[in-house]
């Protein structure tokens, strides 16, 4: 007994010792990452996707960027695909390596890209994807490239996943809209010094990666392909190409109006060049454990908005439950008293006397002593022999004869409550693996990959469940019941309704 009682108390302290390393680190990121000076740092392209539809697109396939040259960076060939898990392809990521050149603490004013030609075709798709809203996302160790805010006050900052592939402004002249592609990108990497022996050997960490972009004309490039000047204003690379209406004006030739647009491919084409800064700068105010709360914390106000309506829904829960237990005490006192037990809904009946005319044995028993006693005996013994009281079960008490009732399509609601205990265990493991930190931002695709996973092994639950209830409810065929229903039909539904 004290051996079980030791080995018990053993495996909760090694629990508690566990859980209270797990603010260290995140996991399954046991080891962080550092890089030395002058280390190759990889830059992965990912996806473009938009707020506005739920289109997404791997990045090399947009038609404006530059390809991938399939040189190694970083020891990486760019255009190479990254391993992903089943929860990230889910979502529709697709990670490649990119052209990139990143080494830590080198910073690069300008580096020429690539130069890209593009036909009417791919202008007139690239302006629909602005017109869209559509955003990119570059990773870097993790991070996902970010656009940089400000709160109003200005008293923090905060980041926003992605960057923007263009903007869109009214022309001056005609009034319409033009279309302005981002094609020069300021990338800046934050960093600080690596905790412990790392750290001590010049290790650095990585904990935060930004990304500002911009849009430049080719004229205002030199002869290497960058901006004349990085920093300063300059007149952005509008997606249009002149239309070429020479056909429509021959086919048309009495027509004063010709539209603008062509959608024939006459071989015109726009040269997009593109080109990238990098900058590392030291920020010792972000630890590395914490660099993913500038992605989350956007607005102060917004945490204090969030526990008011926490408080709302607990006091208005609150209210709402002392005012059904008062109802249910108030019907229980009016119907069993305050001692637990009432004559009130008690109907009496009297029983017919017999027609035989036979006597009690109580008065065959005893003698009489006399007429009045013998009269006075009788009349007792006949009211408490003729008259019981039955209790009356109406109203709501009928409810205890509809508990145990078998269902009408019990054959239905066994699988039902099985595939419920297999959505809770499936939600109560990912709550717990959420606040042990095993599932966080970091894990991509992790919540979704571990919530499939959990939702396959719940499916044992959900069969015993459904054949224990199927069983309960007088069912026969349990194991058909089990198999065609709770494991096939049930989850198709769930997962078509998800959907």
């Amino acid at each position: 007994m004290h051996g079980d009682f030791r080995s018990l108390l053993s495996v909760f302290i090694t629990l508690v010792i566990a859980t209270s390393s797990v603010k260290a680190f995140y996991i399954p990121g046991w080891s962080i990452k550092s890089y030395v000076d002058d280390e190759a740092i990889p830059l992965h392209v990912n996806k473009v996707y938009s707020d506005n539809t739920q289109l997404q697109f791997a990045y090399y396939d947009l038609p404006f960027v530059c390809p991938p040259s399939g040189k190694k960076h970083a020891g990486y060939a760019s255009g190479r695909s990254v391993s992903l898990n089943l929860g990230e392809v889910l979502r529709g990521d697709r990670i490649m390596a990119s052209d990139f050149d990143l080494a830590m603490g080198q910073d690069q004013e300008c580096q020429y890209l690539c130069s890209y030609k593009v036909n009417r075709q791919a202008v007139k798709r690239t302006r629909q994807l602005i017109d869209d809203g559509y955003v990119a996302e570059w990773i870097v160790d993790n991070l996902p490239g970010a656009t940089s805010f400000v709160t109003v006050d200005r008293t923090h900052k905060y980041y926003a996943a992605g960057f923007k592939i263009g903007f869109t402004d009214l022309s001056p002249v005609t009034m319409r809209p033009r279309y302005f592609l981002n094609n020069h990108f300021t990338l800046v990497v934050r960093w600080r010094r690596a905790p412990g022996r790392s750290g001590s050997r010049g290790g650095k960490v990585i904990v935060g990666f930004e990304v500002y972009t911009k849009s430049i004309e080719k004229a205002h490039r030199d002869s290497t392909g960058c901006p004349q000047d990085v920093h300063g204003d300059s007149d952005g690379l509008e997606m249009y190409i002149t239309p070429n209406n020479t056909h429509l004006a021959h086919q048309y030739p009495s027509s004063s109006y010709l539209p603008e647009e062509d959608d024939i491919d006459d071989g015109a084409t726009l040269t997009i060049p593109y080109s990238y800064s990098v900058y590392f700068r030291e920020d010792e105010s972000i630890d590395w454990s914490k660099r993913w709360d500038m992605y989350f914390n956007n607005q102060e106000d917004s945490n204090i908005i969030h526990w008011l309506a926490i408080l709302n829904s607990i006091v208005i829960c609150s209210l709402l439950t002392v005012i059904v237990a008062m109802v249910i005490s108030r019907t229980y006192r009016q119907v069993y008293g305050k001692d637990g037990t009432s004559d009130e809904g008690k109907v009496l009946i009297k029983r017919k006397k017999p027609k035989t005319g036979t006597k009690s044995p109580r008065l065959r028993e005893k003698a009489p002593s006399g007429l009045l006693e013998q009269k006075d005996e009788v009349d007792e013994d006949v009211s408490s022999d003729d008259e019981e009281y039955v209790e009356d079960n109406s109203g709501w008490k009928l409810l205890h004869g509809d508990i145990f009732r078998s269902p009408k399509h019990a054959a239905f609601l066994a699988p039902l409550i099985g595939s419920g205990t297999q959505f809770v265990f499936m939600a109560t493991g990912l709550l717990m693996l959420s606040c042990f930190g095993v599932l966080n931002p970091s894990f991509r695709g992790g919540f979704v990959s571990v919530g499939i996973g959990l939702f396959i092994f719940a499916g044992i639950i959900a069969g015993y469940f459904s054949s224990r209830m199927y069983k309960t409810f007088g069912g026969m065929n349990w194991r058909k019941n089990t198999w065609m229903v709770t494991s096939t039909p049930i989850p198709l539904v769930e997962c078509g309704a998800d959907g």
